[in-house]
């Protein structure tokens, strides 16, 4: 419409004539129409109606020493909270951690240490080590077991929990397993294959564990070969309920973790 309002020598009615006769397939504009059109092109250089402005970068310095002050002073907030206290949107937020080399580091479970939990850890390994030199298959042989406690109450959600940092802090909680009202799993894995699971009726005690190894444990090794069986290692960790003097098969009890 600007070309042909041009080759006519700026005459609107010969403009509309013109742009009918090169453009016979498409709707004629009205005088008024063209009208709009070289009006909105004069003012803004453009040909449509929309008025583009220019927002104010959401990432200048104020912004950005603020988003950066605000994770040094809590470095557990969330990138919805600093976009609602900054006033700048999420994504604003996240582009400013990110040229500054900030990361969500999550927070890592671990069971708590105490005693000679350290060193008992130490000897183990050193001890395992001895054993994967003289035989290379030795923890193919080894029957892992542990259990696992589930409660009502859920557990840590990581994905939720950040520490906004440019070097990784190792950020740990140390959390319970245990509770009154809980069910405990017992399950195992030898050689890649999941032995069990088996559901504690109540919290695991010494005449539960021994049940557990005289009356559910062959049931559960029934479709693994005798000879597994039979030079297979069994493991487990050295809570109460398996360290009780009056236990009829300690001598199964190889290693412990």
């Amino acid at each position: 419409m600007i070309f042909v309002y041009g080759e006519c020598r700026q005459i609107l009615r010969d403009a509309v004539r013109l742009y009918a006769e090169r453009f016979p397939e498409r709707v004629t504009p009205s005088r008024s129409a063209f009208t709009n059109v070289i009006k909105s092109f004069q003012e803004t250089e453009r040909v449509d109606n929309k008025i583009r402005r220019r927002s104010k970068a959401a990432t200048d310095d104020r912004n950005t020493v603020n988003i950066l002050a605000a994770v040094t002073q809590n470095p557990h907030a969330s990138t919805r909270q600093l976009a609602r206290e900054s006033g700048i949107s999420q994504r604003s937020v996240l582009r400013i951690l990110h040229l500054n080399k900030f990361h969500a580091f999550h927070v890592s479970l671990h069971q708590e240490l105490h005693g000679n939990d350290f060193q008992n850890r130490v000897n183990f390994c050193e001890w395992g080590l001895q054993k994967l030199q003289s035989d290379k298959l030795f923890l193919t042989k080894v029957l892992f077991t542990d259990e696992a406690t589930f409660t009502n109450c859920g557990q840590v959600n990581r994905h939720n929990m950040h520490y906004w940092s440019i070097e990784n802090p190792q950020w740990l909680r140390e959390v319970g397993k245990q509770r009154p009202w809980s069910v405990n799993v017992w399950c195992g894995l030898l050689n890649g294959e999941i032995i069990g699971p088996y559901f504690i009726d109540g919290t695991l005690n010494t005449s539960r564990y021994k049940h557990i190894l005289t009356e559910i444990l062959p049931h559960l090794l029934e479709n693994i070969p005798l000879r597994i069986q039979q030079t297979m290692w069994f493991q487990q960790d050295g809570c109460p309920a398996r360290s009780a003097h009056s236990h009829p098969h300690a001598k199964l009890i190889f290693i412990y973790v």
